[in-house]
This record gives structure tokens, C-alpha cells and sequence, in this order.
């Protein structure tokens, strides 16, 4: 008897735990990714947009890898006001919340670039 209740207790455990790991997880709303060469080095700018409503909480991921010259990450809303000027990191994680429903756009503007550098956008599935 014993046994069966501690087997139904690991069986509603394990199904709690897979039920929260499934809750958690993020909605991914876009990324960039570029590479330059040594040599070749860009000025440009690379965007990903996104629909984003109030109270929504985005989360922005960037990994850099900067040989030459810059990079900065800002995300704009659909008028072209900065939201958030999240600049570089080598590795960074930041939250923003969304307090207008619009399309944002993600820009990770670089000049005379070589190196590589990646951001993700997501946002949490409740």
C-alpha cells in the first residue's frame, strides 16, 4: 500500500513539474544574427520587428563577439521613438516592459563591424 502512494505521489510530482517547465517557457518574437569577416568590415543595420501589446514583458538576449568597430542594440517603437537604448555586451539579458500596444522594432546598428553578434527577442507563454 505503501508503495502505490508514493508511486502516485512521484507520477502528480513529475506531471507538476513538466505542467511548470511547459508554463515557463518563451515565445520567441524574432532575432538577428551576422557574421563579418575579418577584413570585410560593414556599416549597417540589421532589425527585426514584432507585435507587442500593454503589460506584455519582453525579454532581449545579445551575445556579441566585437573584432573591429561597434555595435549598439536600441528598440524603437513604430514612430521611431527609442523604447530602450540597450547598447552592447559581450553576453546581456534585459527585460522591458511594453506599456503601448505596437509594432517594435529590435535594431542592432554597427559601423566599420567585424565580428559577430546575435539578439534574441521572446516573450514568456502564460
Amino acid at each position: 500500500m505503501k508503495k502505490k502512494i508514493i508511486v502516485i505521489f512521484a507520477a502528480v510530482m513529475l506531471g507538476t513539474a513538466v505542467t511548470t517547465v511547459i508554463l515557463m517557457k518563451s515565445k520567441s518574437l524574432g532575432n538577428i544574427s551576422m557574421n563579418i569577416p575579418v577584413g570585410e568590415e560593414k556599416t549597417a543595420v540589421s532589425e527585426i520587428s514584432f507585435k507587442g501589446k500593454v503589460g506584455e514583458r519582453i525579454r532581449i538576449s545579445l551575445s556579441t563577439d566585437i573584432k573591429s568597430g561597434a555595435v549598439n542594440f536600441v528598440l524603437y517603437n513604430s514612430k521611431g521613438g527609442v523604447v530602450e537604448n540597450i547598447g552592447t555586451a559581450k553576453a546581456y539579458q534585459t527585460f522591458v516592459d511594453l506599456y503601448v500596444d505596437d509594432t517594435y522594432t529590435l535594431a542592432g546598428e554597427y559601423t566599420d563591424f567585424t565580428g559577430s553578434f546575435k539578439a534574441d527577442v521572446s516573450k514568456k507563454i502564460f
